[in-house]
Parts: structure tokens; C-alpha cells; sequence
């Protein structure tokens, strides 16, 4: 676990150097990130559900049968 937190932190240090160099405000790129890790969990988030309701639905129709 530690591990991890030196690489995120080492992520995070580049990417502020970066933003720095570039003449970028560090905390909107941030809002950024987040906002596209957002975007992929409600993604995988509507896909979960769309395989459950189809799986339900072929349930309900072997029940049917």
C-alpha cells in the first residue's frame, strides 16, 4: 500500500510540474481528472446494469416458457 501512495504521489508531482511548465492551473486539471473518472464509473455503472435487467428479463421469459 505504500507503494502505491509513492507512485501517486510521484504522478501528482509531475503533473503539477507539468501543469506549471505549461502555464496551467493545476486544481482545474484536477477538476478535469475527476471528472472523466466519473464519466467512466457511471459507463461501467450503466453497462452493469443493462447485463442485470437483460439477465432478468431472460429469466422471466424462461419462467414463461
Amino acid at each position: 500500500m505504500k507503494n502505491i501512495t509513492t507512485i501517486k504521489e510521484k504522478q501528482i508531482a509531475e503533473l503539477q510540474s507539468i501543469c506549471i511548465s505549461n502555464g496551467i492551473e493545476y486544481h482545474s486539471m484536477e477538476k478535469l481528472i475527476q471528472s472523466e473518472r466519473v464519466k467512466r464509473l457511471q459507463k461501467r455503472n450503466h453497462y452493469i446494469q443493462q447485463t442485470i435487467d437483460s439477465e432478468i428479463e431472460k429469466s422471466i421469459g424462461n419462467e414463461n416458457k
